[in-house]
């Protein structure tokens, strides 16, 4: 099938609605004379006059009226499309967004999130997925995450990311476990089997780094993905974890856990969100990592980081 120059439906739909070349041409800003020839290329293309001169009407021919409905559907369509690409209506569009999170995070931001999608966004869909922190470039790469929040990590500059906010780490056991009758030591810490939580299957975590730096190493005898399936852990066992304070702080309400400062010095952890440089300007994805910021600054525990809240145009106030 030839090619066809999409400008010369706009010139059928124009001569169709206006029975005229000259008035076709006043709406689509060009001259009787190239409107002429593009129909005129409509008619070698189609085999058919389209247009029959009838006094000062042109009027379709049959296979015109027969051709025209999917035209102009057509270009509705493109036109849309043109609109839609430099919009979006949460109360409209219904769209599926991909995120990326770990366990804490998710259980965090959820519920502010979708409650307040429910009321401004009823036709947004979101699916969580527990990445792996060495793929969460390659799934925003590929397009099969829209945004992720993780640890601060190494990234090229195809992906863009901005600190949400930094917590402290919490040392975490039953209520009742012997480690809180006085203040927690190193040696009391080091005593006591270890649950980490974490995504990575053999790699030292961040807390095994501060150890190793005083040439000391815990005896972690379980690692899992879940915090939750920790905190049951914990409750049955003599078994400490080291988690996001503001995690067990939210925790606490559900599970008898009690925590402490972590017994030597371990930095902050750095919580960031990530996407593509291709959905940087794109107004969906926008809005998306505003909902984000939105529902993380309702949560109680978490203080949002300034350049993140200005990122979205927030105030504290929210």
């Amino acid at each position: 099938m030839a090619k066809i120059d999409l400008n010369l439906m706009a010139v059928l739909e124009a001569v169709y609605d206006e029975g005229s070349t000259s008035r076709a041409g006043e709406v689509l800003f060009l001259s009787q004379s190239a409107v002429s020839h593009a129909l005129a290329r409509l008619r070698d293309i189609y085999q058919d006059p389209l247009f029959l001169r009838q006094g000062h009407r042109m009027l379709p021919t049959p296979l015109t009226e027969r051709i025209i409905a999917k035209v102009k559907t057509g270009l509705r369509e493109i036109r849309s499309s043109v609109d839609e690409a430099h919009s979006f209506d949460p109360l409209k569009n219904q769209q599926a967004f991909h995120l990326g999170m770990r366990d804490a995070i998710e259980t965090a931001l959820l519920a502010p999130l979708v409650s307040q999608l429910d009321k401004t966004a009823p036709l947004v869909h979101i699916t969580n997925r527990h990445i792996a922190p060495n793929d969460i470039e390659a799934q925003l790469n590929l397009g099969k995450l829209d945004a992720c929040i993780d640890l601060l990590k190494p990234v090229s500059p195809q992906v863009y990311h901005t600190l949400l906010f930094t917590e402290k780490l919490a040392l975490v056991a039953r209520k009742d476990h012997p480690v809180f009758k006085g203040q927690c030591t190193l040696d009391d810490f080091l005593q006591y089997r270890q649950v980490l939580v974490t995504p990575l299957e053999n790699e030292p975590e961040w807390v095994d780094h501060a150890l190793a730096s005083r040439g000391l190493r815990r005896n972690v005898t379980l690692r899992c993905q879940s915090y939750s399936s920790a905190l049951q852990v914990l409750l049955d066992s003599d078994h400490l974890s080291i988690m996001p304070r503001g995690y067990v702080e939210l925790q606490q309400q559900f599970f008898p856990i009690k925590y402490t400062d972590v017994p030597f010095d371990v930095p902050n952890i750095e919580v960031h969100l990530y996407w593509h440089q291709r959905h940087d300007s794109d107004t969906a994805n926008k809005w998306l990592r505003r909902q984000l910021v939105v529902a993380l600054s309702k949560v109680a525990s978490i203080k949002v980081n300034k350049t993140a809240m200005e990122l979205v145009n927030l105030t504290r106030e929210i």
